[in-house]
């Protein structure tokens, strides 16, 4: 039989464990790999709402590319380019209510390599044309995908985007 003092016990050395986990880390804090999978996520909400500062927040100041593309230039206009093609499409659907565009923005974990400051890996910007039957039964009719070799690096404990090569 367990008594009061047990119980007591128990809780006292679950308490301290939690306790120590928290402190260390282990428990409640963002890995490197989530706060750039969070970044997928960001890029992803930025292109619903078509807000390009949104979509600039996850740019790191010191971006450059080979093809000349910088924080100041907004990456020689993707942001904008990204949100003409949905705009464009959704002209074409606007008429028929039973067609929707859906962007995914993916970050395979997988595919990601980290060190100290810095990380590179591969994204994927989707976008999917879907018919949609009363928005509940959807049918994917159409998608492009756009890949990006992406390179990150850690400014002040969060990540950003420093450089996109389109493959």
């Amino acid at each position: 039989m367990i008594t009061k003092s047990k119980i007591k016990i128990l809780l006292i050395i679950a308490s301290t464990l939690l306790l120590l986990l928290s402190l260390t880390g282990c428990i409640g804090s963002s890995t490197d790999e989530t706060q750039i999978m969070q970044i997928a996520k960001n890029i992803e909400k930025a292109i619903e709402k078509k807000n390009v500062n949104l979509f600039m927040e996850n740019i790191s100041y010191n971006y450059s590319d080979e093809d000349g593309g910088t924080y100041d230039n907004h990456i020689n206009g993707l942001p904008e380019v990204i949100f003409s093609k949905i705009e464009e499409a959704e002209d074409l659907v606007d008429i028929l209510s039973i067609f929707k565009i859906e962007p995914k923005v993916t970050i395979p974990e997988s595919d990601l390599v980290l060190t100290d400051i810095y990380a590179s890996g591969k994204m994927t910007i989707q976008i999917t044309l879907k018919a949609c039957i009363f928005w509940v039964v959807c049918t994917d009719l159409y998608n492009e995908n756009i890949e990006y070799n992406v390179d990150f690096i850690k400014e002040d404990d969060e990540w950003k985007i420093i450089s996109l090569s389109e493959n």
